[in-house]
């Protein structure tokens, strides 16, 4: 097979890549589906992140392993280092890729992305980051791939062998120097995993937790109260960090303005999602306060972040004031609406 396109859906979730290559790959199976809604409802966020340049992330939470490292039940996971693959002389990287992917896995591979002509870094400063391969062209010498564009979007595209290869001397380069760490390079199987019906147990402890500020995902392995803000606190967290934006705080270090409500509406979204899957699958009956509600506020968190994009262009500084209208707003309203979730879950 000189050419080969393993299956890959459009990612429900693109905030963070770590959740669209996975979901990019088990979303294509719609087995999967009551699985991807059991979960996903938990928010967690930096606390501390005006202490020492910090960056603030704002993200969906599962506990705390790493979501590209056998967190997914449905993908059988590998992973190894530079230090395995250094023996691998740089043009035979390509057909080893391309044998994975043959042998039915998806590849998410840790390179300098400022040596991908799509990248909003090429040609600049070095980018260690992971791409997601899933298919070839051999006689194109090109892999098929998924990553955000120098546009910002998440899309599938073309990555020439070459390319990749330059990406990949210039990471084997970064880590010879110590100027970057190894974050691991990753494959992934589908495999079918025995029937998951919806956890209406994980839901409910999920949407109980986000209610009141707190995990209990993992406890027995880390104590998370001092770094990270879970649920409904998450909202005092994005409050300080747009005070600090709108202030010009010197203590705030990297910025990701757009992407902290990219992550909010995601999570709205995938509410209301959620929310229509268990009336249409029966698990709920239909409550209208419940489904326009989630609703409306999905759409005031899209409208919001698109304001955003907006004031990033022309400065319009009443973005601040919505900013918190909407917080105040979302953080009223959406604990009454998971506690009705809960109630009718409970049934």
């Amino acid at each position: 097979m000189n050419a080969v396109q393993l299956p890959v859906l459009n990612p429900p979730l693109k905030g963070f890549l770590r959740w669209a290559y996975t979901l990019s790959i088990t979303s294509a199976h719609e087995e999967t589906i009551p699985w991807c809604y059991s979960n996903f409802i938990q928010l967690s966020c930096t606390k501390k992140f005006l202490e020492n340049g910090r960056q603030c992330f704002v993200d969906f939470f599962r506990g705390k392993p790493n979501e590209l490292n056998f967190n997914n039940p449905f993908l059988l996971t590998c992973s190894v280092n530079y230090t395995i693959l250094e023996n691998l002389a740089l043009d035979a990287w390509p057909k080893f890729f391309a044998d994975q992917i043959r042998n039915g896995y998806y590849c998410v591979v840790f390179l300098d992305e400022a040596k991908l002509s799509p990248a909003a870094s090429y040609q600049k400063a070095p980018f260690p980051h992971h791409l997601f391969l899933y298919g070839f062209d051999w006689d194109e010498s090109v892999f098929y791939a998924s990553m955000f564009d120098h546009t910002g979007v998440y899309r599938n595209l073309q990555i020439p062998f070459r390319e990749f290869q330059d990406a990949v001397q210039s990471m084997r380069q970064l880590l010879k120097e110590s100027l970057t760490a190894d974050h691991h390079t990753y494959f992934y199987k589908y495999e079918p995993h025995a029937p998951y019906p919806f956890d209406k147990t994980a839901a409910i402890d999920q949407l109980r937790d986000y209610i009141n500020g707190e995990t209990r995902l993992n406890r027995i392995n880390y104590n998370p109260d001092d770094e990270e803000a879970f649920g409904i606190k998450v909202y005092d967290y994005l409050q300080m960090y747009y005070d600090a934006v709108e202030n010009n705080d010197s203590r705030l270090g990297d910025r990701n303005d757009v992407r902290h409500l990219h992550v909010l509406w995601e999570h709205k979204k995938m509410m209301s999602e959620r929310i229509g899957y268990l009336v249409d699958e029966g698990i709920i009956p239909y409550d209208e306060e419940l489904v326009e509600g989630y609703k409306d506020v999905t759409k005031r968190a899209m409208k919001l972040r698109d304001q955003y994009i907006r004031h990033e262009i022309r400065n319009d500084k009443e973005v601040f004031e919505r900013l918190k209208l909407r917080f105040d707003q979302f953080r009223d309203e959406e604990p009454v609406l998971m506690q009705k979730l809960i109630t009718l879950l409970e049934g």
